[in-house]
């Protein structure tokens, strides 16, 4: 079958950046149908800090939540969301500084020792609900993820999966990450989802050189 690329805003975007890119590259955000499955994506960034465009933000929560409406409707078999920022790592409700942990870089990459702490990575607490709300009332199937340089197999209290994959480029690693990857491999690579039934699908990530790092 035929793959997607999907092309996201960078992690910071203000109205300026927004429209820069928009006049670039078109849409911020949008959606289409696949095989009876709806797809969202969304310039979650904006979820990270709406603080750049507060009203392109008010604007893209009203749009998420008529598309939601509307895939519901017409009896979409799936409802994937798609965004750059995970919502979360390990389950809906984290607080903003529940999460104490760092991911490490690996060698090569800046100062010897460089780490990141983890809840940089995902949206604030404030910002998810809003979009948790939505995606429980609707029914969305499974969100899927970067930006957090690594994988990611979580799931919400209702069941719908959060999906982070890793990158193809540098690789991090969580003090977490036994915990977060749901036993898969920490390396360069890519997911295959494979769209089953309604309301069905399996993923699987692929290490592209076969190198895990350790």
């Amino acid at each position: 079958g035929r793959g997607w690329i999907l092309i996201f805003v960078g992690n910071r975007p203000t109205a300026q950046s927004i429209k820069h890119w928009t006049n670039s590259f078109g849409d911020d955000y949008f959606a289409f149908w696949a095989n009876g499955t709806f797809n969202i994506n969304l310039n979650n960034c904006l979820f990270s800090d709406p603080s750049g465009a507060p009203d392109l933000f008010q604007e893209q929560l009203i749009w998420l939540e008529e598309k939601l409406a509307y895939a519901k409707a017409n009896d979409a078999t799936h409802i994937f969301v798609y965004g750059h920022f995970p919502w979360f790592l390990k389950h809906e409700n984290e607080g903003d500084d529940e999460i104490t942990t760092f991911s490490r870089a690996p060698d090569g990459w800046g100062p010897k020792g460089s780490s990141f702490p983890d809840s940089y990575f995902t949206i604030p607490r404030e910002e998810r609900q809003m979009a948790m709300m939505l995606f429980q009332r609707y029914g969305v199937t499974a969100c899927f993820s970067g930006h957090f340089h690594q994988n990611v197999v979580a799931k919400s209290s209702w069941g719908m999966p959060m999906i982070v994959t890793g990158p193809l480029s540098m690789t991090l690693k969580s003090e977490l990450s036994e915990e977060l990857s749901g036993g898969e491999p920490n390396g360069c690579g890519m997911r295959v989802v494979d769209v089953g039934e309604k309301g069905q699908f399996t993923h699987e990530f692929v290490l592209l050189d076969g190198k895990e790092y350790a």
